[in-house]
């Protein structure tokens, strides 16, 4: 699988997951409703959990993989923001903002190869997950997490 625009494709994993981890890990940190902060945790758990799965793929796969400077300071910052804000916009902003990623692991899971299709799909499930969360918690649905925790415990998309 090669495509024009491949490798910055491939990053944006990395850097999504930097990123998303240092969100959730702040917001976390500065939440004090203690559901809230479970949840913020659990979603700091998921992209632990796709993290190390990127790297994974990117050694089993002879993959260099490139620096991400500045995205976990960037997510600390955004994430005592996102963890500062009422439930409601918070999880708006979360939704919204996997628009863009879920495009970029659209692509990356259309253009793998048969042996890369289930990292790929595992990728792309995370960041679905994650808006389903959110969309859930906005409509008060009790089950919220239930997405989160099936990926979490290897009962989504596997690779």
């Amino acid at each position: 699988m090669r495509y024009e625009g491949y490798l910055k494709d491939l990053n944006r994993i990395h850097t999504s997951e930097i990123y998303g981890a240092a969100v959730f890990r702040a917001a976390a940190s500065v939440t004090l409703n203690k559901t809230m902060r479970a949840k913020w945790k659990l979603l700091y758990e998921l992209e632990v959990q796709t993290l190390k799965r990127f790297h994974a793929y990117m050694v089993e796969t002879n993959q260099k993989i490139l620096f991400t400077w500045g995205w976990s300071l960037r997510g600390h910052a955004e994430g005592i923001v996102l963890g500062l804000l009422p439930w409601e916009i918070a999880m708006r902003m979360l939704a919204d903002g996997t628009e863009s990623y879920q495009q970029t692991f659209a692509r990356l899971k259309k253009h793998s190869v048969p042996e890369d299709e289930g990292f790929f799909d595992y990728v792309y499930a995370h960041e679905k997950a994650i808006e389903a969360f959110a969309l859930k918690e906005l409509s008060f649905e009790k089950e919220s997490t239930l997405v989160l925790n099936a990926l979490l415990n290897n009962e989504g998309v596997s690779d």
